[in-house]
C-alpha cells in the first residue's frame, strides 16, 4: 500500500506517546517516586518533537516536490530507501511524478523543434503576432517574401514599407488580397486568420508567391490571344493575297509586261469580283481591328440604384429578335421592389449577349426554354440564365471567355470575354455550367454593395 511506511511511522510514534502519558499518569497518583513521572513527561516530550520532525520532514519534501512544479525543474531525484533499506514509497511516488513529466517536456521540445523545422522549410510564409504587437512568428519564407530580415513587433514593419504596414493592418479575417510590394515585384498574396492561445488572441497571416502561377496563366492567356488573332488574320489575308495574284495574271502578258487593257467582259466581271471580294475582307479585317481595339478599352461602370424586375423585363424586351420561337420562363418570386447597385446599361449589355447565345443555341430543338432565376445571400446576388440546348463542348468550354474566340462563321468572338470584364468592372463575376444534350447555366455573380 502507498505510503504503508509513513503510516506505521505515524502510528507507532502516536502509541509511544500515548503510553508514556499513560505511564507518567500512572505513576503520578499510584506511587510515590517523583523521578518516575518527571521521566515519563521529558519522554513524551521527546517523543512529540519526534513526531513533529518526521511529519514537517515530510512536509518540506511535499513542499520541495510542488516547487520544482512552480519552478518547472523536473530534474531533481529523491533518495528512495530510508536509512534501514526499507523502500520509501513516497519518494518513489516522487521520482515517477518528476520522470513522467520529464518525458512530456522531452517530447514537447521536440514537437517545438520538429514544427520550427516545418516552419523554416515550407515556402509559404507566415507571419504570427499577439494583440500587443508582439512577433511570435516569423519563418524565413516570411523574411524573404517581403524582404524584412529581423521583426520583434508588427509595427516596425511601418519603418520598412508603410503601405505593406497599411495593407497587412487592414487586412480582414477570411480575406485574402493581394500585396503592393514596393521593395520587390513578385506577386504576392496574403490570408488573414485569427485564434486564440491561453486567454490571448493572436493574428495569423500567410504569405504565398504566385508569381509563377501567373505567368504561367499570363503565357496562356497570351498564347490563346496570338492563336485567335493569327486564326482571324489569315482568314482575311490569305484569299485577299490569291485575289490580288489572279487580278495580276489577268493583266500581264506572258513576259510580265502590262496587257492592253482592253478587257473581255468576262474578264472584267472576274476583276470586279475579285476587287469586291478583296474590299469585303479588308472591311472584315477593320471591323476586327475595331473590335479588338474596342476590348482593349475597359468598361468604367456608373454605379446606380436599378430595380432587379424591371432590368430583366427591360433586357427581354430587348432580346425578343433573337428568342422568336423560344419559352422564357422568368422567377416570378422575385420581389418588385429589389433593387441592386449596378451600371444599368452594361448588365442589360451582358444579360442581351447570354440570351442572344441562348437564342442561336435552340435554335432547331424540340420544346425550346430559357428559364431565368434571382437569388440573394447576405454577400451576394446572383441572376441565372439557363437553356435546355445542346450543351457546350467540354474542349470549348475553356475557351469561350478568351478574346475574338469563336466558332460562329460571323462572329466576332468579344461578346462573353466583354461580358467578363463587365462583371470584373462591378466586382463579381460571371460563371457557366455546361452538361452536353442536356443545359447550360451562366450565372452573373454581384456584390451586394452599399453605394
Amino acid at each position: 500500500m502507498v505510503f504503508s511506511k509513513f503510516n506505521i511511522q505515524v502510528i507507532v510514534r502516536i502509541l509511544g506517546i500515548g503510553l508514556t502519558m499513560f505511564g507518567g499518569t500512572y505513576s503520578y497518583f499510584e506511587t510515590d517516586f517523583v523521578v518516575s513521572p518527571i521521566g515519563f513527561g521529558v519522554l513524551t516530550i521527546a517523543q512529540l518533537a519526534a513526531l513533529f520532525w518526521y511529519i514537517n520532514r515530510t512536509r518540506q519534501d511535499l513542499l520541495k516536490f510542488f516547487k520544482s512544479f512552480d519552478s518547472r525543474d523536473f530534474a531533481k531525484n529523491y533518495h528512495e530507501q530510508y536509512w534501514d533499506g526499507t523502500a520509501d514509497e513516497l519518494k518513489q511516488a516522487f521520482n515517477s511524478v518528476l520522470k513522467t513529466f520529464r518525458q512530456l517536456t522531452l517530447e514537447r521540445e521536440e514537437q517545438y523543434q520538429y514544427l520550427q523545422l516545418v516552419n523554416e522549410h515550407v515556402s509559404t510564409g507566415i507571419l504570427s503576432f499577439a494583440e500587443d504587437g508582439k512577433i511570435d512568428l516569423f519563418n524565413s519564407s516570411a523574411q524573404q517574401l517581403l524582404g524584412i530580415p529581423v521583426l520583434q513587433r508588427f509595427e516596425q514593419i511601418k519603418n520598412h514599407d508603410q503601405s505593406l504596414y497599411q495593407q497587412l493592418n487592414e487586412i480582414k479575417l477570411g480575406q485574402n488580397i493581394l500585396l503592393k510590394l514596393s521593395n520587390s515585384s513578385s506577386k504576392v498574396t496574403a490570408r488573414c486568420r485569427q485564434f486564440e492561445l491561453l486567454d490571448r488572441s493572436f493574428k495569423l497571416i500567410s504569405l504565398q508567391d504566385i508569381s509563377a502561377e501567373l505567368e504561367e496563366q499570363e503565357l496562356d492567356a497570351w498564347q490563346k490571344l496570338i492563336r485567335v488573332l493569327t486564326h482571324e488574320i489569315m482568314n482575311s489575308v490569305t484569299p485577299v493575297v490569291s485575289l490580288t495574284t489572279a487580278i495580276k495574271t489577268m493583266l500581264q502578258n506572258e513576259e510580265g509586261e502590262l496587257r492592253d487593257l482592253a478587257l473581255e467582259d468576262e474578264e472584267l466581271s472576274d476583276i470586279f469580283k475579285s476587287v469586291t471580294a478583296i474590299e469585303k475582307r479588308g472591311q472584315g479585317l477593320m471591323d476586327f481591328v475595331k473590335a479588338y481595339r474596342d476590348y482593349t478599352k475597359p468598361p468604367v461602370p456608373e454605379i446606380q440604384k436599378v430595380n432587379v424586375f424591371s432590368l430583366l423585363n427591360d433586357s427581354l424586351q430587348l432580346s425578343k429578335p433573337y428568342l422568336k420561337e423560344i419559352k422564357v420562363e422568368l422567377n416570378s418570386l422575385i420581389p418588385e421592389d429589389e433593387f441592386i447597385n449596378v451600371d444599368e446599361k452594361l448588365i442589360s449589355q451582358v444579360l442581351i449577349n447570354i440570351l442572344k447565345n441562348a437564342g442561336e443555341a435552340l435554335s432547331g430543338q424540340e420544346d425550346p426554354t430559357i428559364a431565368i432565376q434571382y437569388e440573394k445571400t447576405d454577400s451576394r446576388c446572383v441572376i441565372s440564365i439557363k437553356d435546355n440546348g445542346p450543351g457546350i463542348p467540354e474542349e470549348e468550354l475553356n475557351e469561350i471567355f478568351v478574346p475574338f474566340f469563336t466558332t460562329k462563321k460571323q462572329g466576332s468572338g468579344i461578346g462573353l470575354s466583354l461580358s467578363k470584364q463587365i462583371m470584373k468592372a462591378h466586382g463579381g463575376n460571371i460563371l457557366v455550367d455546361s452538361s452536353p444534350d442536356n443545359h447550360t447555366i451562366f450565372k452573373l455573380e454581384l456584390p451586394i454593395t452599399s453605394h
